[in-house]
C-alpha cells in the first residue's frame, strides 16, 4: 500500500505540473516589457501582391525620404535601380540562397519569424532560409567580432522596448533589395515595441559614415500570426525555390 500511496502522489504531482505548464502556455502573452515579443510575427508593411519595383523596394527612412547616401553610393544604388528596371537585376545574397542579413531580413520579404525570449537570450527564428539569429541579453560586443550575415548582436530592455545593438556585418549583404549598400563600418540599433495586442514597432537606425553622411532610420511593423501557426521549414539549393 505505501508504494501504491507514493504512486498516486508522484502522478498527482505530475498532473499539477502538467496543468501549471498548460495554463501558462495558454496565458495571454504581455503587452510590453519582456515575454512581450514572443511569437511568430509577420511583416505587415510588405506588399506580397505587388509587381517588383525596384524604387519602390529602396529601404527608405522613417518620413519616407530616401537615406543621406554619399554621392559616390548614391550613385552605384541608381545605376543598380536602372539596371533592375532595364532587366538586369542586382543579385543580393538572398538569389545565391544566402541570408539577407541584418537588418534587411526584417524589411522583405514578408516570411514569418517567431521571436524566442529564454534566460539571457532572445532569439529570432527566420523562415526565410531556415535562418536564426542570435541577441544576447545585458552583454558586451565581443572585442574583435568575425563578419557574419547576422553580426554580433546584444540587447537590453528599455522600459517596454528591447533594444539592439549590432556590429561586425559582412559586406556580402545589401541594406534592401534594389542593393544600397554599406560598409563594414556599418553598426545598427533596432527598438522591438509591441504596440498592441497583435501589433509590433520596429524601427532600426543605421549608422555606416563610409556610405551615409549620417544616421538614419526606418520604421516597419509586424502582426501576431494566430497562436496555431508555426514557421516551416524553408530550404533553398541553387535558388530553385525562388
Amino acid at each position: 500500500m505505501g508504494r501504491i500511496a507514493a504512486l498516486a502522489r508522484v502522478s498527482i504531482a505530475l498532473l499539477a505540473c502538467y496543468e501549471t505548464a498548460a495554463a501558462a502556455e495558454s496565458r495571454p502573452q504581455p503587452l510590453h516589457g519582456p515575454g512581450s515579443l514572443a511569437g511568430v510575427w509577420a511583416n505587415s508593411d510588405y506588399d506580397r501582391g505587388r509587381v517588383y519595383d525596384p524604387r519602390r523596394q529602396v529601404l527608405k527612412t522613417a518620413d519616407g525620404k530616401m537615406p543621406p547616401l554619399q554621392p559616390w553610393a548614391a550613385a552605384l544604388l541608381e545605376k543598380r535601380i536602372e539596371d533592375a528596371e532595364s532587366g538586369q537585376i542586382f543579385a543580393t545574397t538572398l538569389s545565391q540562397c544566402l541570408p539577407s542579413g541584418v537588418p534587411a531580413m526584417m524589411f522583405y520579404p514578408g516570411l514569418p519569424i517567431q521571436i524566442l525570449e529564454t534566460e539571457g537570450q532572445v532569439t529570432m527564428l527566420n523562415e526565410q532560409f531556415t535562418n536564426w539569429r542570435i541577441v544576447r541579453l545585458n552583454s558586451k560586443h565581443d572585442e574583435d567580432p568575425d563578419p557574419g550575415f547576422f553580426g554580433d548582436s546584444v540587447g537590453h530592455w528599455e522600459g517596454d522596448t528591447l533594444v539592439v545593438d549590432t556590429i561586425g556585418l559582412t559586406t556580402r549583404t545589401a541594406l534592401d533589395q534594389p542593393g544600397m549598400p554599406h560598409s563594414d563600418a556599418l553598426h545598427v540599433v533596432e527598438r522591438y515595441r509591441r504596440t498592441g495586442e497583435n501589433t509590433l514597432e520596429l524601427k532600426v537606425t543605421i549608422d555606416d559614415p563610409k556610405v551615409f553622411t549620417s544616421t538614419w532610420t526606418a520604421v516597419t511593423h509586424f502582426e501576431l500570426a494566430p497562436a496555431d501557426r508555426r514557421i516551416e521549414e524553408y530550404i533553398c539549393e541553387n535558388n530553385r525555390r525562388n
